[in-house]
């Protein structure tokens, strides 16, 4: 059994790792599945870790793909663990470098458009008519509050609970975020999320997905993002869910 970790890009993964873990660097092809550094795991835990590039179609792509070229292997992957950075609509409820456990993925962008919002139960084929929980449209729910036993008092001492919207473009005018705002009310913005939680239901592999708030999503002033300090607490992240 085997976890795997994609993250979008090689400054998320580096951020997980002390210094003298990191992964090598001439193994950073996107796409593809790659062991972690040797010693930095206990032995019980077998990890993957997947670059999977920015943006849906990357994300959706390197899920299935990590995944297969692991079961044609002879590796069973127990859960995915998607981490990474993301914007916040409302610094005031969720401030910079706050760990957000994702309940809900939304996708904005599927569904009937008419000219004023996109309505996805409008729209006559769902993406996944059979699914076990039903037809999945724009929506689907991760069971991250339930994966690597965190108890209640684990979660409400350092994750917050959050839903969150998978856009292909950023938002990057305070109009577009107050839209999706106010027909969402998601409290994160990120770019793979969806993604990588349909590929996984899918293929019946739990999905954990734990977002670090680096900015303000929409235009921001200089106090309203803090990459750095989003990337520093996602060094926290392996020993809260008791993987080192």
């Amino acid at each position: 059994m085997a976890l795997l970790l994609l993250t979008a890009t090689a400054e998320e993964l580096f951020a997980l790792f002390p210094d003298k873990f990191r992964p090598s660097a001439d193994k950073m092809q996107e796409y593809f599945p790659h062991p972690a550094p040797d010693g930095f795991f206990p032995h019980k835990h077998k990890v993957f870790y997947c670059l999977t590039g920015t943006g849906p179609l990357n994300a959706a792509l390197a899920t299935g793909v990590s995944l297969g070229i692991l079961s044609r292997s002879g590796i069973e992957v127990e859960r995915v663990l998607l981490t990474g950075l993301a914007g916040a609509y409302d610094l005031a409820r969720i401030p910079l470098c706050s760990l957000c456990l994702v309940q809900q993925e939304i996708w904005p962008e599927y569904g009937l458009n008419d000219g004023n919002a996109v309505i996805a139960q409008a729209f006559k084929w769902p993406q996944w008519k059979d699914a076990p929980g039903g037809p999945v449209f724009d929506r689907i729910d991760l069971d991250s509050a339930q994966s690597f036993a965190l108890t209640p008092k684990v979660i409400d001492k350092n994750f917050q609970l959050c839903s969150s919207l998978t856009v292909a473009g950023v938002s990057a005018s305070f109009e577009r975020a107050r839209t999706l705002w106010d027909r969402y009310h998601a409290d994160l913005e990120n770019m793979e999320g969806f993604a990588v939680a349909y590929a996984c239901a899918r293929l019946a592999v739990p999905c954990t997905e734990i977002r670090c708030v680096s900015n303000k999503t929409g235009p921001r002033r200089p106090e309203e993002k803090d990459f750095s300090g989003a990337l520093g607490r996602l060094e926290e992240l392996f020993s809260l869910l008791h993987l080192v």
